[in-house]
């Protein structure tokens, strides 16, 4: 039979109170509730941060919850673009060409690439050094609706949209230019793209309004499990190829815009919580799967709401003895 010392490789000590740090699958006896107690994964949850100085939807961000960048967006093509600290929005210096459905890349505040957008030709390209946008390298296809990761000097720019066309279209940039690089096998726009240029994963979009997700290993797209929810407009996920999230979006059937919050562990993806407020296509999201921020969207109306992600920790549960 397996033993709790077989399993954690100690046996079960006795503790005053709760130990100061807890894992999830500790075990120990709390000599003064006199309880065996035990430390399980506690759920993740949103909670509301300051509101962006300018209501808007369709923008991208990079960085962390507490030093993000958000830029660009709708409505109409805004310039804008602010920093966060982890409780208030800055607004810094606006992107040359203002542009909403733009891609975004960068690790973080103070360098970022934006992409492409709903600007004419949609292949413009421009570089955050922490206090100004400058012009580099354009796209080779210019295309709306797509989706940036990676950082300024390796970024993907995935799927997107060319008048009514949904592109399976991947380029790499390297720092200076642009090529591209193996695309999607499901053509599409408005989804969600995280991680690196060598471990990235594209999920969502449309159209028609899909919940395929696709894994890239620096070469080539391969199909693994689908989102549990049908959706589009998820352009602001954020975390890593094996723990990334992704919060709200739209989909025409009822209810149309969406609540749900469904984190990706490399293999499959779980709902976890939801967003206070059904939303789609935020003006930027950034951050991990333990500490993250989603803000701005369409509720339909463009919102400077901000909300928070904190991820799941252990906590401590009293067990019953049978």
């Amino acid at each position: 039979m397996t033993t709790y010392k077989g399993l954690r490789g100690l046996t079960i000590q006795t503790v005053a109170g709760d130990p100061s740090v807890l894992a999830t699958g500790d075990i120990w006896y709390d000599n003064v509730a006199r309880k065996i107690q035990g430390a399980k994964l506690a759920a993740g949850a949103w909670a509301t941060g300051g509101n962006l100085t300018t209501a808007r939807f369709a923008g991208a961000g990079v960085g962390t919850a507490t030093a993000a960048i958000v830029f660009g967006g709708s409505p109409p093509n805004l310039a804008i673009a602010e920093t966060y600290d982890g409780s208030s929005w800055t607004e810094v210096g606006d992107l040359n060409t203002g542009r909403a459905r733009i891609g975004g890349a960068g690790a973080t505040q103070t360098a970022a690439l934006g992409f492409g957008g709903e600007v004419s030709p949609k292949q413009q390209n421009e570089l955050w050094n922490g206090t100004a946008w400058t012009e580099v390298g354009d796209l080779n296809t210019g295309r709306a609706g797509h989706t940036g990761t990676g950082t300024t000097t390796a970024a993907l720019s995935t799927g997107g949209k060319i008048g009514e066309n949904f592109q399976a279209i991947n380029e790499l940039w390297n720092g200076a230019s642009w090529t591209e690089v193996g695309d999607l096998n499901t053509a599409r726009g408005y989804l969600c793209n995280i991680g690196t240029t060598t471990a990235a994963v594209a999920a969502g979009g449309s159209s028609p309004y899909t919940a395929v997700s696709e894994e890239f290993n620096g070469t080539a797209w391969t199909e693994g499990n689908n989102l549990n929810e049908v959706k589009s407009y998820l352009e602001s996920g954020f975390g890593i190829q094996t723990a990334a999230l992704v919060a709200g979006g739209y989909n025409p059937t009822s209810p149309t815009y969406k609540v749900s919050t469904e984190e990706y562990d490399g293999t499959s993806w779980t709902e976890v919580g939801n967003i206070p407020t059904a939303t789609a296509g935020a003006a930027g999201g950034a951050g991990t799967t333990t500490a993250g921020i989603y803000a701005g969207g369409q509720t339909p109306s463009a919102t400077n709401a901000t909300y928070e992600w904190t991820g799941p920790a252990a906590a401590a549960v009293t067990f019953t003895s049978s």
